[in-house]
Order: structure tokens, then sequence, then C-alpha cells
């Protein structure tokens, strides 16, 4: 490594009742890496660049003691050495501007002793690339006694979670559906209480561009004072009830 090398990296929290988004937040962090200790000699690490695609943001902290702002979204970084990635700046979106990558609904029947779960998912065209390695979590209100799923997923029974793993979800198409059902014995209501099934979303992405489309640059064209490596972004808590 023989220059800086800078990367966002964003968390997306999100919370659907039923189809509605309920609450909706990222907050971001620019990282810098410099050039290690050893290989620098010890020697400081200064350059100016700007941020661009910030009309979502709603709040932006830096830490002052190794970043200025020079206004225009201009910044400038003078910092010693460190082994490990160094967060510069946090930023939070406007919730109404906050792209979200994935919308969840889950649906819940309960009739008699049989108890039918789906959970519907589309994912936001716009992204940069479609989602992999997604994992939808359903915590059930019993541990089931028989259980029918479609596709196949993964019970585990102590923390009564069924989990499925999707390798990729296409950015168009019609939405995807997960189903569970169940027979529930009528005394595991707890008192005529309705049951309650959460649904969870994890996923991690890495690639050239941020969820928000914030973007990294040099404080001027063909300036190579560091260089932008893939940026990512991942699910906090995201979920549906």
């Amino acid at each position: 490594m023989k220059s800086p090398e800078m990367y966002i990296s964003e968390q997306i929290n999100a919370e659907f009742w039923e189809s509605l988004l309920a609450r909706v937040g990222l907050i971001g962090t620019v990282y810098l890496r410099t050039v290690p200790p050893k290989s620098s000699g010890d020697k400081e690490t200064e350059f100016s660049f700007k941020i661009e695609g910030t009309s979502g943001i709603k709040r932006v902290i830096m830490q002052s003691s190794r970043v200025s702002s020079l206004g225009n979204g201009m910044f400038h970084v003078r910092t010693a050495p460190s082994e490990e990635p160094i967060p510069i700046l946090k930023y939070s979106l406007l919730p109404r501007l906050t792209p979200l990558p994935l919308r969840v609904r889950l649906i819940k029947r309960h009739s008699g002793t049989l108890l039918s779960l789906m959970l519907q998912y589309a994912s936001n065209p716009d992204l940069p690339a479609p989602l992999t390695d997604v994992t939808f979590i359903l915590k059930l209100p019993v541990d089931p006694t028989l259980l029918k799923v479609s596709p196949k997923a993964i019970l585990n029974r102590s923390e009564k979670e069924l989990k499925w793993h999707i390798d990729e979800i296409p950015l168009k198409g019609s939405p995807a559906r997960l189903r569970a059902r169940m027979p529930v014995d009528s005394s595991e209501e707890d008192g005529g209480k309705e049951m309650e099934v959460v649904g969870y979303v994890k996923f991690s992405i890495q690639g050239t561009k941020s969820l928000s489309g914030i973007s990294l640059l040099p404080a001027s064209e063909g300036k190579t004072d560091f260089y932008g490596v893939k940026h990512r972004y991942e699910s906090g808590v995201y979920m549906c009830n």
C-alpha cells in the first residue's frame, strides 16, 4: 500500500408495519486508511478531498483533531499514520431521502389451530447492484411440532427462529414470498393475547457505490492524493411486524 485509501461504510435501519414504512434511518462513516507507520516512516498523512451527493444529509460530525471543513463540500485531513482504518467523518440522512434497499411485508393469519405466515419482499430497482447473501429470519411465537415451509428453511428450535438464505434478489420483478404454516395449541395463546411474530432481514454489501449515493473525490481533477476502495453498506435493525 503506497497511497492512502478512503471508503464509506453505511448502516441502514428500517421498521415496517405490514406494508407501511414506520421508521427509517441511515448512518454513514467515512474511513481513511493511511500508509502503515512502518512504510511511511511515521510521516503524517495530509491532503484535501471533496464529498458529492450530499443533498440528503441531515447532520455531519467531523473528527476535528484530524479533519477540517473548507466549505462547499471540501475537507482537509491531516493525521499521523495508523495500522487501523480511521473514522474521520460521520453523517446521517434525512428519513424522507433515505433509499430503501428492500421493502418487506409480514402477513399473519391465525385460523383455529393453524398459524399461516408469509414474508413478502421486493428489491429497490435503483440499487447500484442486486442484494446478495440475504438472510430472512422469522421469530416464532412457539416451537412448532409440525412445520411446512416454502421454499426450504432452517429451524432453530432453541431460539424459535426460522431462517431463509437467499443467494441473490433481482433488482426488478414481482415480489417474492416466503411461507410457513404450523399448528398452534389454543392454550399457547396466553390468555387470549395475540401471537406475536417478527421478521428480520440481514444483509451486507460491498461495491463501488454507496447506498446513499454519496461519493468521495479528489480536491481537484487529476490529483491522486488517495485511492477510493470499495464502499460497504449493511442492515442494522431491519424488521417487519
